[in-house]
């Protein structure tokens, strides 16, 4: 055995032992060199071993391969795979064969998964030799003991997954249905269920649903809270109730189920102003986390329905929370509110140009502006209470506002990317003769056309066309920009 000590030592010191990198190594001549190494090293491993008896179970007698420790069988299986196209397929076959077929726990995981590698990089054939497919094959792909076991104890929620329907759909499912499995409970209602969840989650609409379920007694202090902040008469006694409000939220821990009971929104500006001043809540399940929840419970609901100029003292205390969290504000402020269903109003895109000029680094109007113009519909799921829903939607309403929310943006020399100018230019070419006297619509475009010239100029005709079907005195002027050279 001293001839095959040089390539033994290969395999133990190799990573990845190969036919290749032993042949041109030193330390290959001292191997028999005819026939070639893998060649020889694979009729010895087929060798009879003598110092091992054959088992009763095991009719074809050990061989030495069994003899070698587990790291120099899967290394030794790897170095042969290398080679394999030179080598005869009939004994390749019976050594891998031989290794699958054997009993569990004689051969470790490495030598069974070096085996399978080399017989699938074998030819296809009917069947290998001296074994029956079903001896290794089917047993290689079967489920581990202890999921046979669950399987035969349990009804399977699925005829391929051998798994009881209650340890994966919990008690809550399955307890109200008939029996153990789920006879009692419809596919519709399974759908119904899991289509609301999808839902919810488009709209970015919290809670969370891993969020632990509210028991009696925090509902029951939820409501008696609700009932204090509409009653609430002076700053102090404001202060008290927003602490224990704060002490709720982390108690239940689901501060976007117990704000949703609690509907702070409903207070009035001055109460409005101190939720904003001193509620502080930690969420990781929403996006900007608890700063996010504070905005779109307390603030956003006011600009929603906002009709006329917003209340300077919730304005300030809103800009001051914008300034300290712009990506909240920009989850639970700039997001629900530009894709509300009815559009931007007067008020609601001054409130918004403020935030956007006081309270947002350029990156970040940049960054949104990308979201909203050129992301994907997951990108923009903005965040607001259940109960606000209904008023955010998923897409963009063009009307002169939002034109008036761009100049702004474009007037604070915000770096759009290409792909947020080309979707604006598609919307100035869609929009252009439905807003040709709209003079917010051609203060925009001006400014677009000034501001983001050498990202639009391939797209000169567009933009000309667009402004020819305008009708204002911006017109000439707008024109006159997208020929600078005339």
């Amino acid at each position: 055995m001293e001839q095959w000590l040089p390539l033994f030592s290969h395999l133990l010191a190799c990573p990845a032992a190969s036919a290749a990198v032993f042949s041109s190594s030193p330390s290959s001549d001292d191997c028999p060199g005819s026939p070639p190494p893998a060649a020889a090293l694979l009729r010895l491993l087929l060798s009879p071993a003598p110092t091992l008896p054959a088992s009763a179970t095991d009719s074809t007698g050990a061989i030495l391969f069994q003899t070698l420790p587990p790291f120099l069988q899967s290394q030794a299986l790897s170095f042969l795979a290398s080679s394999a196209g030179l080598l005869d397929q009939y004994l390749l076959r019976t050594l891998a064969a031989q290794v699958l077929a054997a009993p569990p726990g004689r051969y470790g995981f490495w030598a069974r998964r070096g085996a399978r590698h080399l017989l699938d990089g074998l030819p296809e054939e009917e069947g290998v030799p001296g074994v029956a497919p079903e001896e290794f094959v089917d047993g290689f792909h079967e489920p581990p003991s202890w999921l046979k076991e669950a399987a035969a104890r349990a009804r399977p929620v699925l005829p391929w997954l051998p798994v009881d329907c209650r340890s994966v759909m919990g008690s809550g499912c399955c307890g109200r249905g008939a029996g153990d499995g789920l006879d009692g409970i419809g596919l519709e209602t399974l759908v119904l269920a899991q289509d609301e969840d999808v839902q919810m989650q488009e709209a970015g609409c919290v809670p969370s649903p891993q969020a632990p379920l509210l028991g009696d007694s925090i509902v029951q202090r939820a409501l008696a809270l609700q009932n204090e902040i509409l009653t609430v008469e002076s700053v102090l006694v404001a202060q008290r109730v927003v602490k224990n409000l704060q002490d709720l939220c982390v108690e239940s821990r689901n501060a976007a189920a117990v704000l949703s009971l609690v509907q702070p929104w409903e207070a009035d500006d001055d109460i409005l102003r101190v939720l904003l001043s001193n509620l502080v809540l930690e969420e990781d399940g929403v996006r900007g986390g608890g700063p996010a929840l504070v905005l779109c419970s307390v603030f956003l609901p006011q600009l929603l329905e906002l009709q006329r100029p917003a209340s300077s003292v919730l304005l300030s205390a809103a800009l001051d929370i914008c300034k300290r969290h712009p990506s909240a504000a920009v989850e639970a402020v700039l997001f629900p509110l530009v894709l509300r269903k009815g559009g931007l109003n007067v008020p609601q895109c001054d409130v918004l140009t403020r935030i956007v000029k006081e309270c947002m680094h350029p990156l970040h109007v940049s960054a949104f502006c990308h979201r909203l113009l050129s992301g994907e519909e997951q990108e923009r799921k903005p965040v607001c209470m259940p109960q606000h829903h209904e008023n955010v939607g998923t897409h963009l309403v063009w009307r002169e506002s939002m034109f008036a929310l761009f100049y702004n943006i474009l007037s604070q020399d915000i770096c759009l990317t290409p792909s947020t100018v080309g979707e604006l230019i598609s919307v100035i070419d869609e929009r252009a003769s439905e807003f040709s006297r709209s003079l917010k619509f051609g203060n925009f475009l001006l400014c677009f056309v000034s501001k983001c010239w050498h990202q639009c100029k391939n797209q000169r005709v567009l933009l000309e066309r667009a402004a020819e079907r305008t009708n204002t005195f911006l017109t000439k002027a707008i024109l006159a920009k997208l020929h600078p050279s005339s």
